[in-house]
Protein backbone atom coordinates (compact mmCIF):
# COMPACT_ATOMS: atom_id res chain seq x y z
CA UNK A 1 0.00 0.00 0.00
CA UNK A 2 3.01 2.44 0.78
CA UNK A 3 3.93 2.24 -3.00
CA UNK A 4 0.61 3.48 -3.91
CA UNK A 5 0.84 5.98 -1.98
CA UNK A 6 4.23 7.02 -2.90
CA UNK A 7 2.90 6.54 -6.39
CA UNK A 8 -0.22 9.02 -5.61
CA UNK A 9 1.79 11.33 -3.97
CA UNK A 10 4.37 11.72 -7.18
CA UNK A 11 1.44 12.29 -9.08
CA UNK A 12 -0.09 14.44 -7.45
CA UNK A 13 3.24 16.71 -7.03
CA UNK A 14 3.66 16.64 -10.84
CA UNK A 15 -0.05 17.56 -11.18
CA UNK A 16 0.62 20.59 -9.38
CA UNK A 17 3.99 21.39 -10.19
CA UNK A 18 2.40 21.37 -13.77
CA UNK A 19 -0.64 23.66 -12.67
CA UNK A 20 1.69 26.36 -11.33
CA UNK A 21 4.21 26.45 -13.93
CA UNK A 22 1.06 26.89 -16.55
CA UNK A 23 -0.49 29.46 -14.40
CA UNK A 24 2.82 31.63 -14.42
CA UNK A 25 3.11 30.57 -18.12
CA UNK A 26 -0.01 31.80 -18.80
CA UNK A 27 0.10 35.35 -16.79
CA UNK A 28 3.72 35.55 -18.78
CA UNK A 29 1.60 35.63 -22.15
CA UNK A 30 -1.05 37.28 -20.74
CA UNK A 31 1.43 40.53 -20.08
CA UNK A 32 3.20 40.29 -23.70
CA UNK A 33 -0.56 40.20 -25.28
CA UNK A 34 -1.01 43.44 -23.45
CA UNK A 35 2.48 44.94 -23.78
CA UNK A 36 1.89 44.22 -27.62
CA UNK A 37 -1.68 45.84 -27.73
CA UNK A 38 -0.09 48.80 -26.14
CA UNK A 39 2.89 49.42 -28.70
CA UNK A 40 -0.17 48.59 -31.83
CA UNK A 41 -2.55 51.31 -30.36
CA UNK A 42 0.57 54.06 -29.98
CA UNK A 43 2.01 52.95 -33.64
CA UNK A 44 -1.74 53.44 -34.71
CA UNK A 45 -1.60 56.76 -33.26
CA UNK A 46 1.37 57.48 -34.82
CA UNK A 47 0.52 56.62 -38.25
CA UNK A 48 -2.33 58.78 -37.60
CA UNK A 49 -0.37 61.79 -36.69
CA UNK A 50 2.04 61.03 -39.84
CA UNK A 51 -0.83 60.88 -42.10
CA UNK A 52 -2.55 63.97 -41.19
CA UNK A 53 1.17 66.01 -41.16
CA UNK A 54 1.18 64.36 -44.65
CA UNK A 55 -1.77 66.03 -45.43
CA UNK A 56 -0.95 69.16 -44.82
CA UNK A 57 2.50 69.13 -45.92
CA UNK A 58 0.34 68.12 -49.76
CA UNK A 59 -1.57 70.86 -49.80
CA UNK A 60 -1.19 72.73 -52.90
CA UNK A 61 -0.26 76.13 -51.19
CA UNK A 62 2.31 74.34 -48.91
CA UNK A 63 3.75 72.96 -51.89
CA UNK A 64 3.87 76.07 -53.27
CA UNK A 65 5.35 78.09 -50.55
CA UNK A 66 7.83 75.59 -50.03
CA UNK A 67 8.75 75.66 -53.58
CA UNK A 68 9.01 79.47 -53.42
CA UNK A 69 10.72 80.14 -49.92
CA UNK A 70 13.07 76.76 -49.77
CA UNK A 71 14.31 75.91 -53.35
CA UNK A 72 13.67 79.24 -54.83
CA UNK A 73 11.10 78.56 -58.02
CA UNK A 74 9.03 80.98 -59.20
CA UNK A 75 5.24 80.17 -61.38
CA UNK A 76 6.43 80.46 -65.49
CA UNK A 77 6.10 83.31 -67.03
CA UNK A 78 2.53 82.73 -68.89
CA UNK A 79 4.07 84.64 -72.19
CA UNK A 80 6.64 82.42 -72.27
CA UNK A 81 4.55 79.66 -72.03
CA UNK A 82 2.74 77.38 -74.57
CA UNK A 83 0.31 75.19 -73.72
CA UNK A 84 -0.55 72.41 -76.15
CA UNK A 85 -3.66 70.99 -76.79
CA UNK A 86 -2.63 67.16 -76.36
CA UNK A 87 -6.05 65.33 -76.97
CA UNK A 88 -5.47 67.34 -80.87
CA UNK A 89 -2.22 66.00 -81.71
CA UNK A 90 -2.93 62.40 -80.53
CA UNK A 91 -5.94 62.60 -83.31
CA UNK A 92 -3.72 64.05 -85.94
CA UNK A 93 -1.58 61.23 -85.51
CA UNK A 94 -4.00 58.79 -85.16
CA UNK A 95 -5.43 59.88 -88.52
CA UNK A 96 -1.92 60.22 -90.53
CA UNK A 97 0.08 57.97 -88.33
CA UNK A 98 3.14 60.92 -88.13
CA UNK A 99 3.34 63.12 -85.26
CA UNK A 100 3.01 66.71 -86.36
Amino acid sequence: MTKVNLFVAALVWVSAFVVVSTQYRVRQLTTEINKQRDLAYQLENERTKATLAQSRLSTPSRVESTAREVIGMELPDPQKSLLLDLRVEAAQTAQTGVKP
